[in-house]
């Protein structure tokens, strides 16, 4: 990272106090709690210094916590990482696990938010699934976010819209899209995780709230985006 520009590493986290992952991960990270969680995520080894407890009525739910950290971290470029997150790999022709090395892990999330400085890019985010007969290049222009996602506050343009609450990662996205005509995909490094396997966290939302948004979706997105309910899987269907 260049000397001027500064880039903070932040975790929302909810009821999971007892399964602390991404935490180890990281030189530094910041858990983004509820004060009525405080005590607990203290207790389960977490440094004072590392947890940032918000009034719980301006975090409780996915979307206010992202927003809440982009808008209220002091640094220029805020990266959001899910709190269940067990390990990175690379991948190239083949997948190598990075071994929860925070030297490592960091310096490679630090590198990226230095090619969105330079390139002035305001959205990045790696994806969802490793796989590696899909790797074709080392970055793409857009895709399916996953478990980290980076913000260069001084470019990003996205804005949260409670509507599409469920789906604000792809919503993001295509805002940035629209907006300034790019966001970076690393296809490089994948996060090993449990998303949505955990308890706490996201993981009890409600099938409802999730069609509801799908809904919203297209009706906001049209053609742009779409959504496959029989394999639960989203498409942005953007031609670049």
């Amino acid at each position: 990272m260049s000397d001027e520009l500064t880039l903070g590493i932040y975790v929302p986290s909810y009821k999971r106090s007892d399964r602390i992952l991404t935490y180890h991960l990281f030189e530094k990270c910041t858990y983004l709690v509820r004060k009525s969680e405080e005590n607990a995520y203290l207790d389960a080894g977490i440094s004072r210094d590392d947890i940032w407890a918000v009034d719980d009525c301006l975090i409780d739910d996915g979307l206010k916590a992202y927003f809440y950290a982009i808008d209220n971290a002091p640094e220029d470029i805020v990266v959001v990482a899910d709190d269940d997150i067990e390990d990175f790999q690379y991948m190239l022709s083949e997948c190598e696990m990075i071994g929860k090395n925070k030297e490592i892990i960091t310096s490679e999330i630090e590198r990226i938010g230095q090619i969105m400085a330079d390139l002035g890019i305001g959205h990045a985010f790696i994806g969802p699934n490793a796989i590696p007969y899909m790797y074709d290049k080392e970055f793409a222009w857009f895709g399916i976010p996953g478990s980290v996602k980076w913000y260069n506050k001084s470019v990003f343009k996205g804005r949260p819209d409670l509507d599409v609450s469920e789906n604000f990662d792809i919503d993001i996205i295509l805002q940035e899209l629209l907006y300034n005509r790019i966001a970076l995909m690393p296809k490089y490094l994948y996060d090993k995780g449990k998303i949505d396997v955990n308890a706490g966290g996201n993981s009890a939302r409600k099938r409802q709230d999730q069609l509801d948004s799908i809904s919203n979706m297209r009706i906001k997105w049209g053609k742009y985006f779409r959504y496959d309910l029989k394999k639960n899987k989203p498409k942005i269907n953007v031609s670049r």
